[in-house]
């Protein structure tokens, strides 16, 4: 045992201590060299979380080598706990006054890395060992101490926790029935997902396999690339922050329509209402639209004042990208505004073979008249390259 890392020899111990036989760590029960056995239990991993007895979570470690049993008081700042005592008041009587911490949100590592998202979301309870006290969390309780102290120290939840509703197999009737619950749903994911970082960027997608797979049987849907074909209309609509926009496209991990293709954060700023666009084909090899476009080149100066376009990637990669060419602008639906407007989204695309296109970003465009004149027709998205 003195060979293992320190988190897992602690786990080991917390393990045993529990009174529990068997621990089940990634390391040792995925052939790491293996992709075949990594690809099959990746997608079990909601199964493995969510029938654990209990997830140990080694909230203050920042590598396996460290362990979670012995914290560094340096680390942490001073903390203030509940303390009450009498004072006087007016006319003899007596009072209390109470001193306490305000509420606290735990910086832990863990919550930093892409991997442990899936971890938090499909866990059904956990063991989490923080900075200054053993916590608690499950389906039914907040994150707490232990000890449930009620005076103790409130903790907040820098996650924004999904209902376990939405993992049962009975959920269809009772969450998500309606397509907005389920839009709501995936964007809150994808915000917290792409906030985080991955040691291996190629992992973007199947570190969060297992929770693409639980949505799966609940929603009896399917998703190609991270996108679900019922709304893939919809979730065309992603957009990176302009404050994080990407060096590189990785078209060989996934196509440039999908957020996958690309490292960094992602959100979803608009929600189409009314859709233009429809899907005509969606496999993992091949997607075509029957959608409305127009080419930058017909879009005279006044109309182009009006739009806001948001680039996928920073303008040195891009113009390597376009190298020139047009843009194009598939009028995925409308969107409408707070004063009664309705506003244009599209997506921009260049050609880059006859009929057919790559992602390059997503555009809002005030006047929604420049399609008016142009007739439905069936484009291709650009597949992922081998």
């Amino acid at each position: 045992m003195e060979d293992l890392e320190q988190t897992i020899q602690d786990a080991v111990i917390i393990t045993r201590q529990l009174g529990f036989n068997y621990l089940w760590v990634d390391r040792f029960c995925i052939l790491q060299d293996d992709d075949e056995d990594k690809k099959r239990e990746f997608s079990r991993m909601a199964t493995t979380y969510k029938n654990a007895v209990v997830t140990l979570v080694a909230g203050t470690a920042e590598a396996a080598s460290e362990g979670f049993l012995n914290i560094n008081p340096s680390k942490n700042e001073p903390f203030l706990p509940t303390r009450k005592f009498k004072v006087s008041i007016n006319e003899g009587q007596t009072g209390a006054v109470y001193l306490a911490d305000k509420s606290y949100q735990p910086a832990h590592p863990i919550d930093t890395r892409g991997w442990t998202l899936q971890e938090f979301m499909l866990s059904s309870r956990m063991l989490i060992f923080s900075d200054y006290q053993l916590l608690w969390q499950c389906k039914r309780r907040d994150l707490q101490s232990v000890t449930g102290d009620e005076d103790g120290l409130e903790y907040q939840q820098g996650i924004e926790s999904l209902p376990w509703a939405a993992f049962e197999d009975t959920a269809g009737p009772s969450f998500g029935a309606h397509d907005a619950d389920k839009l709501y749903l995936w964007k809150t994911i994808l915000r917290q997902y792409t906030e985080r970082d991955l040691t291996n960027p190629d992992d973007r997608l199947p570190a969060i396999t297992g929770i693409i797979a639980e949505l799966q049987n609940v929603w009896k849907d399917t998703a190609i690339y991270g996108h679900w074909v019922e709304w893939f209309v919809q979730l065309l609509a992603w957009q990176k922050p302009q404050d994080a926009l990407a060096k590189e496209r990785y078209l060989t991990r996934a196509p440039s329509w999908s957020w996958v293709s690309i490292n960094g954060r992602i959100h979803f700023e608009e929600t189409i209402e009314k859709e233009d666009a429809r899907v005509e084909i969606m496999t993992a090899a091949k997607v075509t639209m029957f959608c409305r476009t127009v080419s930058e080149d017909t879009i005279d100066e006044d109309t182009r004042e009006t739009m806001d376009q948001y680039f996928d990637l920073d303008e040195a990669a891009q113009r390597l990208e376009t190298r020139g060419k047009a843009c194009h602008y598939i009028l995925l639906g409308t969107a409408k505004e707070c004063d009664g407007f309705e506003n244009a989204i599209a997506l921009m695309v260049i050609e880059i073979r006859h009929g057919v296109y790559r992602r390059t970003g997503l555009a809002v465009v005030a006047d929604t008249s420049i399609w008016m004149t142009t007739k439905h027709r069936i484009i291709e998205l650009e597949a992922k390259q081998k």
